[in-house]
């Protein structure tokens, strides 16, 4: 296997490559938030990370993001910003926001069990899978990292209306679905995550759920680091961008 700048800073069991071995979502109640990853979670350290993160971010990119914008409403010929209520801290919803990328924007009457555990091919509008590939189409939620709605490093926000519909998927149930979401609403989401380092669009959400628990056990100042060096890599080679 191929050795990554992470290599030998994160035990096996733990490190943010897509080699991380899952143990599947009926192990889902063995991962739970503990005292060192809660209190960073909520620490200054994580908060002042957050910030200066999100201020480079939004000085760097936002330039790009407003020509991007343009170019969507002159030549997909669609509202340039797409907003949904997602999952957040405390189990309350938020605004996410996104360049538009998609022809048919999927609304809760579209969801569907099969729909959530695997996604279907998306069809993109004319330039958008260039900025889903590259990530352009994430740059606004730098400005939910400084309002304090997200973090650089969280668990990816599900839409609100997901959430009833989690412990239908196979090998979910509403015990475990109870857990994650008892987990999760104790961190803020992120703008990457473990499962956007670790196959990003080809995974299940099956997956997705296990690495957003595997995340909260084992979060420290360190751990976001080598998650953020990593997710620089997967935005260049692209990597998992659908």
């Amino acid at each position: 296997m191929k050795s990554t700048p992470l290599d030998g800073f994160i035990a096996p069991l733990e490190r943010p490559a897509t080699g991380l071995s899952l143990s599947g979502v009926s192990h889902l109640e063995t991962y739970e938030l503990t005292p060192n990853s809660l209190l960073y979670l909520r620490s200054w350290q994580k908060r002042t990370l957050d910030i200066i993160g999100a201020s480079i971010g939004i000085l760097m990119g936002f330039p790009i993001f407003l020509i991007a914008a343009l170019v969507v409403g002159m030549v997909d010929r669609v509202p340039m910003i797409f907003s949904q209520q997602r999952f957040g801290l405390n189990g309350q919803a938020f605004t996410l926001h996104k360049l538009r990328t998609l022809r048919v924007i999927e609304t809760r009457d579209m969801v569907n069990v099969d729909r959530i555990q695997v996604k279907p091919p998306y069809e993109t509008t004319i330039t958008g899978k260039f900025w889903r590939i590259t990530s352009i189409d994430e740059i606004i939620q730098f400005w939910l990292v400084l309002k304090g709605e997200m973090s650089l490093i969280g668990h990816r926000p599900v839409p609100m209306y997901y959430i009833p519909h989690l412990d239908k998927i196979e090998g979910m149930n509403r015990r475990k679905l109870d857990h994650y979401v008892s987990v999760i609403c104790q961190y803020k989401p992120g703008m990457s995550s473990l499962s956007s380092i670790n196959g990003r669009g080809d995974l299940t959400m099956q997956q997705k759920l296990e690495y957003d628990l595997i995340y909260a056990q084992n979060a420290c100042f360190r751990y976001d680091i080598k998650i953020l060096l990593h997710t620089l890599i997967v935005v260049m080679t692209r990597k998992g961008a659908k």
